[in-house]
């Protein structure tokens, strides 16, 4: 049986000081997300990656579950790269970490080429677990990796894809922007939304559009200078 994440989270954002600062500002309130996944449909927590000098990325899970009463499955990263000798501990204790929580751990993008057949495994054991929960929250960071400065980044290959898969199952989308200044956490969650593509789309469209939709809605939370090409308001 899987250890409830939120309560652990709601210890450990206590310990950030300078408390970090939330805004619920693009919402009425925090009930009227719930209400909305009352409704049984499956909720789509999409998060920027976000990482500085004072901010490690593997409190983005921290600090999202933190402040949402929900019951989020994680998509994790399976183990930091390019962390020296770093990565190698963390390719063990990370799937472990990821196990305790029911979380599923996932290569760090672009995976190397012989992680590519367990990011396939991965996400088909998201899909699963979206399929089958009754009220599936799932959470993740499309960029999957860090970025230069904390700016948004190019979303890789299959990533805009593999989300509109999740929206099958997981239809209502909440946005959530991360990021700090002057040594302070800044976190704020945007509106809740839909996202619908034509059916004439092909799969490569698909991966596109559907990446550009996500990271837009993102953006639109974010100070100017970490939206990158983003920063483009949204349709819908």
């Amino acid at each position: 049986m899987p250890i409830p994440f939120h309560p652990i989270a709601r210890l450990l954002v206590h310990t950030i000081r300078p408390t970090p600062q939330v805004n619920f500002s693009a919402v009425s309130s925090l009930p009227a997300i719930l209400d909305r996944a009352a409704s049984r449909q499956g909720v789509l927590v999409t998060v920027n990656h976000y990482s500085s000098p004072d901010f490690h990325s593997w409190w983005i899970a921290t600090l999202v579950s933190a402040f949402l009463p929900l019951k989020i499955h994680w998509v994790m990263t399976a183990g930091w790269t390019n962390s020296g000798w770093l990565s190698e501990p963390t390719h063990w204790l990370f799937p472990r970490a990821a196990r305790l929580f029911g979380f599923t751990p996932m290569p760090a993008m672009p995976p190397d080429p012989d992680e590519i057949e367990q990011r396939a495994i991965a996400v088909r054991a998201v899909l699963k677990y979206a399929r089958g929960a009754p009220q599936p929250v799932i959470g993740l960071a499309p960029e999957g990796a860090d970025t230069n400065g904390g700016i948004l980044g190019t979303l890789p290959p299959g990533v805009g894809r593999f989300i509109h898969l999740l929206s099958q199952y997981c239809p209502l989308i909440l946005p959530v922007g991360i990021w700090t200044e002057v040594g302070r956490v800044y976190l704020k969650y945007g509106l809740p939304y839909h996202m619908e593509l034509p059916d004439t789309h092909s799969a490569d469209e698909r991966d596109f559009f559907a990446g550009q939709f996500i990271m837009q809605h993102i953006a639109q939370l974010l100070p100017d200078h970490l939206g990158g090409n983003y920063k483009k308001k949204p349709e819908g």
